[in-house]
């Protein structure tokens, strides 16, 4: 007796999302060597097939697709998510058919499979059948989606089968058409700014910083909490009354701001976040940690061009005390740059991601995102300890640069 293709499963699902208005989109659509799609049938070919096409449907016998992206460097959230198959004509008499769609909840090889091989997975519903030579939307799987990314279930993608075999077939382009336009696509939808690193030469990961958003300040800012959080979750707390020092952008009556030489709690320890803290040893703290409130990063680089983050449109407060500029990204996001040597830029000037030069460093660079008026990390947060203490709309923050995406 033949073994189905899938064992009994647990898993029902109403896949929903959320749309944003501050959002970007990434269009992914892998090829030959990224991509893993493949098709098999209980006849004629029970060994998976690895062309250039997906197939479904059957006449007698049964062909079943199986597909999955690999999201290692798509954006770690989505609000949404819909994935597309391009449907082509098969060139006979056969008619496309409806299809039962699974959530797969185990492993398989896109050359080696056995079509009488055990697989499960989670019966997601029925799906209308394409309409041949145009895209055919799987829409809103954000929630597989975001269970694939945060490690809730492993990613083994989605099984297709046909509801009837009475010579009914769809035949889709697969990740392997020499037709890169054709092949299977996500579309991806996220709240980021999608960053480029404003100093060149530098990336978010080798730049050196002495001082790093504070992830415990209070919502829109503050200071005197006695606490210091990076986006690693790394901790330091206050040590030192240094009453004659100023925050930069903070009231005057912030005191007690400078925390230094203790990380978690760990006397003699250096807050290194990741070895790519720049901390100094030369002042009379010793080895200083940054402000209690800090709102964005400083980067001790002197004498470095700066671009824009992002595409925007440009604002030059006046009067501009901290050698400012401020760049509105249209989608929520404004990112500022501050303590400029020069600035070659004006109000109103529109700027483009990573070309436009907008001024250049004078010791250092201080750099603030903030989205809907809100302080954001574009570090994101990578606490291990728990939540993040600085959440925006409920959530962590999310990493925002390019090279996160």
């Amino acid at each position: 007796m033949k073994k189905s293709i899938f064992t009994a499963c647990c898993l029902s699902m109403v896949l929903l999302g959320n749309s944003s208005v501050y959002a970007d989109q990434v269009v992914f659509q892998p090829g030959s060597v990224q991509g893993k799609d493949m098709w098999l049938s209980s006849v004629y070919n029970n060994t998976a097939v690895d062309d250039d096409k997906l197939q479904v449907g059957g006449w007698g016998d049964w062909y079943r697709t199986l597909i999955q992206f690999d999201l290692t460097d798509l954006p770690p959230v989505a609000t949404s998510v819909d994935m597309y198959m391009y449907a082509y004509d098969r060139g006979d008499s056969s008619t496309p058919v409806s299809m039962i769609w699974y959530f797969l909840m185990s492993s398989w090889d896109e050359q080696t499979q056995d079509y009488y091989d055990p697989l499960s997975g989670g019966y997601l519903g029925v799906l209308p059948a394409p309409t041949p030579n145009s895209w055919y939307g799987i829409l809103n799987i954000t929630t597989a989606y975001n269970w694939w990314k945060a490690g809730t279930y492993a990613n083994y993608g989605f099984a297709f089968l046909a509801t009837d075999n009475n010579n009914q077939f769809n035949v889709f382009r697969s990740s392997d058409y020499s037709d890169y336009r054709y092949r299977p696509k996500l579309v991806v939808t996220y709240d980021g700014a999608n960053l480029g690193f404003p100093l060149s030469g530098y990336t978010p990961y080798n730049a050196p910083i002495s001082a790093v958003l504070d992830h415990s300040m209070t919502t829109g800012g503050g200071c005197a909490d006695g606490l210091v959080v990076a986006y690693t979750n790394e901790r330091g707390s206050s040590q030192y009354d240094h009453s004659n020092w100023y925050v930069y952008g903070e009231s005057l009556s912030c005191v007690n701001d400078i925390l230094y030489g203790y990380k978690n709690g760990n006397p003699g320890t250096v807050f290194s976040i990741n070895n790519q803290y720049d901390t100094s040893s030369g002042n009379e703290d010793g080895y200083y940690l940054f402000y209690d409130g800090h709102t964005g990063y400083d980067y001790p680089i002197a004498n470095t061009n700066v671009y824009a983050a992002a595409s925007g449109t440009v604002t030059v407060p006046s009067p501009n005390p901290y050698n400012q500029v401020n760049i509105d990204h249209g989608n929520g996001f404004v990112t500022y740059y501050l303590h400029l040597s020069q600035i070659y830029v004006s109000t109103n000037d529109y700027v483009t991601k990573g070309t436009s030069l907008i001024g250049k460093t004078s010791d250092h660079l201080h750099f603030t995102v903030k989205k809907n008026g809100q302080r954001v990390d574009p570090y994101g947060w990578q606490g291990e300890y728990g939540t993040d203490p600085l959440q925006v709309s409920g959530n962590d923050n999310v990493c925002l640069w390019d090279f996160c995406q």
